[in-house]
């Protein structure tokens, strides 16, 4: 997208001593306020990597704002403060929240009436769903292959966990949510809710 324009920003971790790197990407022919987007890559990716670069143009030219992070231990990020992303797993999920308060809190004058939404990936999809669904500061979630069985995979993480971060659970808590799940896809685990893929179709 040859009018797309990129800014460079950092995101504060108040009280941890941490700055997410991030990029702030519109239309050179975006002239007022709009809802803003916030895109998650996947486990071990980055906000340059070509998923989110992909998205960024088609909805960046569909006329929203798009911002993009680098987790802890993630691409830019993870220069400043180190590479153990598995010492700190937790804190890459609850750092959503201190993003959309930056986004609440610096780009008043760009937001169009608190409308943001969370689109993620994998990793990023599982925060979408866990942290970003109970967050009701996001308006719409988006969440592409986020995977909770992770028994089949590499990773092998406790079936307590699991549950734990499952989006089950936190429908179970908060049903009333349901209808900011705008997606939700994955079809190899059954601990993701399929119904509004359909609704939305």
């Amino acid at each position: 997208m040859e009018d797309l324009i990129i800014k460079e920003v950092d995101i504060p971790i108040k009280g941890d001593n941490i700055t997410l790197k991030g990029s702030l990407y519109y239309s050179s022919h975006l002239s007022s306020k709009a809802p803003f987007i916030v895109i998650l890559p996947g486990f071990l990716e980055h906000r340059k990597n070509n998923f989110v670069k992909f998205f960024t143009a088609k909805l960046a030219s569909a006329g929203y704002y798009i911002v993009a992070y680098d987790y802890r231990a993630h691409g830019e990020t993870k220069t400043n403060h180190g590479t153990r992303w598995n010492k700190i797993f937790p804190l890459i999920f609850s750092d959503i929240h201190k993003v959309l308060e930056w986004v609440l809190e610096t780009q008043t004058n760009f937001l169009l009436e608190d409308k943001i939404a969370l689109f993620g990936r994998s990793l990023g999809g599982a925060i979408v769903l866990s942290h970003g669904f109970i967050n009701e500061r996001a308006k719409k979630l988006i969440a592409l292959s986020p995977r909770y069985d992770y028994h089949t995979t590499q990773i092998k993480f406790q079936e307590e966990v699991i549950k734990k971060i499952s989006p089950h659970n936190f429908l179970k808590k908060a049903p009333q949510n349901n209808h900011r799940i705008l997606i939700a896809h994955c079809k190899d685990d059954l601990r993701i809710p399929f119904e509004n893929i359909f609704k939305y179709k």
